[in-house]
């Protein structure tokens, strides 16, 4: 009996020691909440993309004019060679007359036997005219007294023709400069036969110059006509001038692969002379994008995504978002994000969705 009585004594006792640590647990205030996440913010600015390239080429003339002969002979001068600056009308080459006159001198005698038998002829016609009249001849006998002298005014004509083409063909003995350019290639030497046509001299507009560039397939598509460049010498990059591309070839080149493209410069420099290597910079927009720095990306699951802090709760939601292209230290994002959406700029590997956060700063593009 003392036994059983100890053992629903210390039961009792466990009863009340378990009751009053219950009820102290209960009176014991709970833990407070932990604050907001701070969190450094940007406000969305889409702007448009900021590019620039750079590439070299070389000044060459805006027009070029292959100068030859328009008849074929033995060349017996060129006063010109490359590099020389000529005018308009200055001598450039010639080729052996010989053959040229004579073909004038038979030209000549033509004339004079076209013009003795246009001579006879109309006296003929004046003669039986007058005898017609008169009733001494028939119709017949005058009408071929017409008809020879119209023949006759027919081969003075054709002689006529023939004598200044055979003046013309002995001028072009001689060439002379279409305009006023630089003389760039060469075609033909002293003793050398050319034929009607061959180019002798090529000759280059100095005044009309271009700048000449090589545009890689990459980049061509950004190249527009009416585009601004800025075009600086090589050898000397303080001399600079303001051009604007004229021409884009529709075709690449078969061995470079590269397009060409022409600029026109304005006011080119004498340093700027044909054949001088230039480089040209251009600057222009490209598509609207959101520039953010690459510790706002959060790279989970199959597309990149950014944290959004939604107003006016400061709620931070994930919002997924299209990349254009990125660097070390910024992205541009062409989809996903809205003017003035606030994203989260750092830290979004510790952030959860739904979660509320405090903003640090909230930062401008």
């Amino acid at each position: 009996m003392p036994d059983r009585r100890a053992r629903k004594f210390v039961a009792a006792l466990a009863l009340v020691g378990g009751a009053a640590l219950f009820l102290a647990a209960c009176s014991e205030e709970k833990p407070a909440p932990l604050p907001p996440r701070t969190v450094r913010t940007l406000v969305v600015e889409p702007k448009p993309l900021q590019l620039s390239g750079e590439g070299s080429g070389t000044i060459q003339a805006r027009y070029v004019n292959n100068v030859g002969f328009l008849v074929g002979g033995r060349l017996l001068s060129r006063d010109v060679d490359v590099g020389a600056i000529v005018k308009l009308g200055d001598p450039l080459a010639r080729i052996d007359p010989v053959d040229y006159q004579s073909k004038l001198t038979a030209a000549q005698s033509q004339i004079s036997s076209a013009q003795a038998g246009l001579d006879q002829a109309a006296g003929e016609e004046g003669r039986f005219k007058q005898l017609l009249a008169n009733g001494f001849t028939s119709q017949a006998r005058y009408d071929q007294a017409l008809k020879d002298l119209q023949t006759a005014q027919a081969n003075m004509m054709g002689a006529q023709a023939n004598l200044k083409l055979a003046q013309d063909q002995l001028g072009y003995t001689n060439l002379k400069a279409p305009t006023a350019g630089v003389v760039t290639q060469v075609g033909a030497n002293v003793g050398q036969v050319v034929q009607a046509g061959e180019m002798v001299v090529q000759l280059s507009s100095y005044d009309d110059r271009d700048g000449v560039f090589s545009i890689s397939v990459l980049n061509i598509a950004r190249a527009k006509v009416g585009m601004k460049v800025k075009v600086r010498l090589q050898a000397k990059p303080s001399v600079t001038v303001e051009g604007e591309v004229r021409e884009i070839a529709p075709n690449a080149d078969p061995i470079t692969g590269t397009y060409t493209v022409k600029v026109t410069l304005e006011n080119p420099p004498p340093e700027m002379f044909i054949g001088a290597v230039v480089v040209g910079e251009v600057n222009f927009e490209g598509k609207v994008v959101v520039t953010l720095p690459s510790t706002a990306i959060l790279q989970t699951g199959d597309k990149p995504s950014v944290w959004v802090v939604t107003s006016p709760d400061n709620i931070v939601k994930k919002v997924p978002v299209e990349i254009d292209q990125y660097d070390e230290r910024t992205v541009q994002i062409t989809g996903g994000l809205e003017k003035g959406d606030i994203v989260v700029m750092a830290g979004v590997n510790s952030l959860a969705e739904g979660q509320k956060v405090a903003l640090e700063k909230v930062a401008s593009q």
